[in-house]
């Protein structure tokens, strides 16, 4: 209790001495920038580290000419040999870790950083991931099957690479609980984050992407959501130290623990609901509201994936009204508990296969394209795609939402058909939060993209791998269609 008390009035300091001038800070449990509201509608791009310098201004050319304000990227890329050509930032290999600082190593972050700074967009940077699973030949490219290194969200390394050459038990959650792996890891933070703390580029830090009890590694017997709240809220507080003016988030999926038997850490009241399952049960090891309330914990985030996660039971045999409304109730859930805890919340990526990209879906938990019948027949089309994410994220930019990602951005665009729509959301949060439209679906704006730099680079085919893990593409129209009054069926 003593310790969590410290922490509590150690991050209360940090908050007191934050530099507010272009870094994104919290007020009145929502997003500020330069003393004003900031709500906003992102994207994911995890690939960035694998482009050239041309490539890299090429995509973030296109980025900001969407209107999109924050990117969230990896900011790790783990192996355990050092391959013999493309780029790395960390050696890890029997005990031993070894981070690249040179041309192929953090200074291509140097370069996405600047290259972000130079278009006006601002990153957050997530430093792990959950899901690794391991690859025969790492580098890829073998077989037609076999998918090429940086393809896949999960081809960056991440916790189960520290485990395999650190742990000892080799289960998963020995990345939350092992000595060694957690100085290793903080070894890394300190690398990454020490470099740009005094960069207002950086929206913030996300700890882990979806960090959970086990991954394609197995879980021990001893998990509970307590490991991963201690360990989020230590690593909050070890970045807290590290850099007093940026923004930290866990990174998790945003699954509850509504049971009586939850024990909380730092959550003095939380979510009730009966209902049952990897959302609500804390199976996962996630309690997304204690993790939200630790103390330098800044904001809170979750993720929607209805092609991999079921959430609620199916009200209906329709797959888009039933993702709509299911969707719907779990940003609902997530704006009221930042309203409880009163911190803001961000909905760090959310998707959903359509028919035209069945065929290149990954999930996040696998290395291979999925299997099975003729091409385009999972996933819904691309109209109730886009109907149905225009509606999320209207959704989260109503509430107590303070930003929505989409995932991810590809070649022509976001991956739907309805960037402007959404993006209009925010501008209309930003420019009057207090009073916005209810005719969400019809909302304009009249202000213009941002304008490129000057020279702008030459477009290329190769900015960008295919779509996946549950990313849906399309390339984006310069006239977004209006979203039709009921879903498409």
């Amino acid at each position: 209790m003593l310790r969590a008390v410290l922490s509590f009035y150690l991050c209360l300091c940090f908050r007191a001495i934050l530099v507010v001038g272009n870094f994104v800070s919290v007020k009145g449990g929502a997003f500020s920038l330069n003393d004003s509201p900031f709500f906003f509608y992102g994207t994911n791009v995890f690939w960035l580290s694998t482009l050239k310098d041309d490539e890299l201004e090429t995509a973030f050319a296109k980025v900001s000419a969407s209107g999109v304000k924050v990117v969230r990227t990896w900011a790790f890329d783990d192996v355990t040999k050092k391959p013999s050509s493309g780029n790395y930032f960390q050696v890890l290999h029997n005990g031993m870790s070894i981070i690249n600082k040179g041309h192929n190593g953090l200074q291509r972050l140097d370069k996405i950083v600047a290259t972000a700074e130079m278009f006006g967009i601002k990153l957050l940077l997530t430093l792990t991931n959950n899901w690794n699973p391991e690859r025969a030949n790492p580098n890829g490219g073998d077989t037609a099957d076999d998918l090429p290194r940086g393809y896949l969200s999960n081809d960056y390394g991440g916790m189960d690479v520290y485990v395999r050459e650190f742990g000892k038990t080799k289960q998963h959650d020995e990345f939350y609980t092992n000595p060694k792996i957690i100085s290793a890891f903080k070894s890394y933070i300190s690398a990454v984050v020490t470099r740009y703390a005094n960069n207002p580029t950086i929206f913030g830090w996300e700890i882990a992407n979806d960090p959970r009890c086990s991954s394609t590694l197995p879980a021990s017997s001893k998990c509970t959501t307590t490991t991963i709240t201690e360990w989020a809220a230590d690593i909050a507080k070890y970045i807290k130290h590290l850099d007093k003016q940026h923004l930290v988030t866990a990174g998790d999926n945003g699954f509850y623990c509504t049971a009586p038997s939850c024990h909380k850490k730092f959550a003095k009241k939380g979510t009730k609901s009966p209902l049952s399952g990897i959302a609500f049960d804390g199976s996962s090891g996630v309690d997304t509201e204690d993790i939200m309330s630790a103390p330098c914990i800044d904001f809170g985030s979750f993720q929607l994936f209805p092609d991999q996660i079921q959430y609620f039971p199916d009200p209906t045999a329709n797959t888009t009204i039933n993702a709509i409304a299911g969707g719907n109730k779990w940003v609902a859930m997530h704006s009221d508990s930042a309203s409880l805890i009163g911190k803001p919340s961000v909905m760090t990526a959310f998707a959903l296969v359509s028919q035209e990209n069945w065929d290149f879906y990954v999930p996040f938990d696998q290395s291979a394209l999925t299997p099975g019948g003729p091409p385009g027949t999972g996933g819904v089309t691309t109209a109730q795609h886009d109907y149905t994410l225009n509606a999320w994220a209207i959704s989260s930019l109503s509430g107590n939402v303070g930003g929505a990602m989409e995932f991810q951005w590809v070649t022509g665009g976001l991956s739907t058909n309805l960037t402007n729509g959404r993006r209009d959301v925010a501008d209309v949060r930003y420019n009057t939060p207090n009073s916005l439209s209810t005719d969400l679906f019809g909302i304009k704006t009249d202000e213009p993209a941002p304008e490129a730099p000057p020279t702008t680079p030459p477009t290329t085919s190769s900015d960008t791998p295919p779509a996946e893990s549950s990313a849906a593409t399309s390339a984006t129209p310069s006239t977004p269609p209006t979203a039709p009054a009921t879903p498409p069926s």
